[in-house]
């Protein structure tokens, strides 16, 4: 892949994920009363959640997970910030699988057009949730406090239904369940990003021939981390801490070198089991010994 593209690939990234943090974190704060201490304020404080009930319910799933996690002997600060990164991380990686998919056309357009697109028209019109359509029909006003009006909000009932959907062949990624699902991007943030991912100089990192974009993604989003462990190690002189063997370990693979890693482990054992195999001329990285 062109070191340019790669280049603009990390860019996008690490832009996203810091806009995605600060979302996650603001909706933590500001809608769901939990604290950058770790501690949550009283429910009173928070009108929304009186008015709200999937943010009410919300609400009770943040406390008994944070709870669940103070069990384990986790700190409740850490939890926190442990929980904001997995949102961000989350989430870009959602957005990023969905726009590959739809340019290989595995799924219909799902995000590139946001309410426009037409998987999720078609999905209205099916009336698969009902739901989703009445809000559809209401229109974009007024707006809650999650800035969301009922038809941006019927558009994440979607995005999140579309998760579960796919949770079906990749949980790992899309379960619709867990707890960043119930940190939807607000409209604003979720339009900065899809217009990232539009953007012309990333066009070619989506289409199909490229499935290596989703792999520097993921290293593109540790790479602050990465950069920062390797300096301390240089500076200090001294060995990874625990802590940072996350961030320096988390690299992507390029496809000659899993080529290579292959065709000479087990490319190497079927040579010797079978010399005469028509599959040895084909294995271009296999090392002569």
């Amino acid at each position: 892949m062109n070191p340019d593209l790669i280049a603009e690939i990390q860019k996008f990234t690490l832009d996203a994920r810091h806009i995605l943090e600060r979302e996650a974190a603001e909706q933590l704060e500001g809608l769901y009363g939990w604290l950058p201490d770790g501690s949550f304020a009283p429910v009173a404080q928070y009108p929304a959640l009186g008015l709200m009930p999937e943010a009410a319910e919300t609400r009770k799933k943040l406390e008994s997970y944070a709870e669940a996690e103070k069990e384990a002997g986790n700190n409740p600060q850490t939890v926190r910030q442990t929980l904001v990164r997995e949102t961000s991380f989350t989430w870009l990686n959602r957005f990023v699988a969905l726009k590959m998919m739809e340019e290989r056309r595995l799924i219909k357009e799902t995000i590139s057009r946001l309410v426009d697109s037409n998987a999720y028209k078609l999905w209205i019109a099916d009336e698969i949730d009902p739901e989703a359509t009445r809000l559809y029909e209401k229109g974009d006003l007024p707006t809650d406090a999650l800035g969301e009006g009922p038809r941006p909000r019927a558009y994440r009932r979607f995005i999140v239904w579309e998760c579960g959907r796919l949770s079906r062949d990749v949980s790992v990624l899309f379960d619709s369940t867990n707890i960043p699902s119930r940190l939807f991007p607000r409209p604003s943030i979720l339009k900065q990003i899809i217009d990232g991912l539009n953007a012309p100089n990333l066009a070619e990192a989506w289409r199909p021939g490229n499935e290596e974009s989703i792999g520097w993604v993921y290293q593109g989003f540790n790479a602050e981390e990465l950069q920062a462990a390797f300096a301390k190690a240089r500076e200090q002189g001294k060995k990874f801490e625990p802590r940072d063997i996350p961030a320096v370990t988390q690299l992507f693979t390029i496809h000659w070198v899993v080529k290579f890693l292959v065709e000479n482990t087990l490319g190497r054992l079927w040579a010797e089991m079978h010399p005469d195999s028509r599959l040895i001329p084909k294995l271009e990285y296999l090392v002569p010994i």
